[in-house]
């Protein structure tokens, strides 16, 4: 009789502890309120460059490369000063009003009324309160106030993070006042793996939450470190914006963030199988580029084939006699040359971070920077400011393998 009552008795018993463990473990992970994941710090994790390479440009040219990118004012365009921020820091100061200083900048996405004074009145706030927290108004809802909008999902918090905005920062918006640590809080809610762009989101999380292993986002799915490394690990080597380098350096800077970690004595969220996996990652990547570069120094987007750019030779005019002379297409010789810089421009910038074990050949940096230095001071400048985004890469890539700060090396040439 107990053995037949310990029968019917047991299933139930078992299936009580399955919920109750369920609900432990769940709970554990459950979907965040904005603002109940602690983030292990209010600073973000801040990277410098290891380098000085000299030979990539003198400092005379380097100031003569960054007089010619600095900020542009009008028209108004977030994505250029998203750019112009990451260049030039917060603390830029070029003595004109016409061209916004880092604190304007900085302003323009922390503050609503210095980003009218320089958007206009009539143009929709930057950021709006959704329905996770404050939300950027985004570049795919397209209309006439497009330029203004954010341009690719989280750039503009990735931004904030890069130039060392704590997440404590006010923001002042229209009608209401938030925090930077709100924007990551609703990020981290609408947040999954898979997503076409999760670049930014991810340098985002590295620079404020690692070593926080994991969450879960507001459907319930668990966002961990290790489902990152996966989506950073698993894609083609150019799948991705500007041909998957966001995507190297979201990957670089995990890696050196982890070594920050572990040196401060704190424990670390990546294995040792995981940093060998990047470190043998971004030296394949290393190894295409030295395949691939051209013999002037640049790289284009087909960099993953591993082998070098060919010119494309027209062929002669069948019906003339003579050999007709090519005609030179001038938009598609500007496409070209904004192909190289912008990849050529990543390629160093990512490579400036990365560790000495997974670096080219130091002759292929020098020619790579040598390229850059030399294009940036003969294109037009019309171009240039134009194309700005895309180039200031270029300029930043310089000045992070000459180990400088730009308002110092734009100073010390102007001297």
């Amino acid at each position: 009789m107990l053995q037949s009552l310990s029968r019917i008795a047991l299933p139930p018993l078992l299936l009580l502890a399955a919920l109750t463990a369920y609900r432990f473990v769940s709970g554990a992970l459950a979907p965040q309120s904005p603002g109940q994941v602690a983030a292990p710090r209010n600073e973000p994790a801040v990277i410098a460059p290891t380098y000085d390479e000299p030979r990539l440009c003198t400092d005379k040219q380097l100031a003569e490369v960054l007089d010619r990118v600095k900020p542009p004012a009008s028209p108004v365009n977030t994505n250029n000063l998203v750019h112009a921020l990451r260049l030039w820091g917060k603390d830029a100061d070029f003595g004109d009003p016409k061209i916004p200083s880092g604190k304007e900048m900085l302003g323009y996405f922390l503050d609503d009324a210095i980003f009218q004074k320089w958007a206009g009145k009539e143009t929709p706030a930057l950021f709006f309160q959704g329905e996770d927290g404050i939300q950027p108004r985004i570049f795919d809802d397209g209309g006439k106030y497009r330029p203004t909008s954010s341009y690719h999902p989280d750039d503009l918090l990735a931004t904030l993070a890069e130039t060392g905005t704590p997440l404590d920062t006010p923001m002042h918006l229209r009608g209401s006042d938030a925090k930077v640590g709100d924007l990551l809080d609703d990020s981290m809610r609408r947040f999954y793996l898979d997503r076409l762009e999760f670049e930014w989101s991810t340098i985002s999380y590295i620079r404020y939450l690692y070593p926080l292993k994991q969450w879960r986002n507001k459907y319930g799915e668990r966002i961990s470190v290790d489902g990152l490394i996966k989506e950073l690990m698993e894609k083609a080597p150019e799948a991705g914006p500007c041909d998957g380098l966001h995507r190297l350096e979201a990957m670089v800077l995990l890696y050196r963030v982890d070594e920050a970690v572990q040196a401060s004595g704190q424990k670390s969220a990546l294995s040792k199988n995981d940093r060998r996996n990047m470190l043998g990652y971004m030296k394949r990547v290393s190894e295409l580029l030295v395949a691939a570069q051209s013999p002037e120094g640049f790289w284009t987007r087909q960099w993953s084939k591993g082998t070098p750019p060919t010119e494309i030779k027209q062929e002669p005019d069948a019906t003339s006699n003579t050999a007709a002379k090519p005609k030179a297409d001038p938009k598609a010789k500007t496409a070209a040359m904004h192909d190289k810089l912008l990849v050529t421009g990543h390629q160093l910038e990512w490579l400036a971070l990365a560790p000495e074990q997974v670096q080219p050949p130091r002759e292929n940096i020098v020619r790579a920077g040598q390229w850059i230095t030399r294009t940036l001071l003969e294109i037009d400048q019309k171009e240039l400011t134009e194309t700005y985004g895309p180039y200031s890469h270029a300029a930043r890539a310089l000045c992070l393998w000459r180990n400088v700060e730009p308002m110092e090396a734009w100073g010390k040439g102007r001297k």
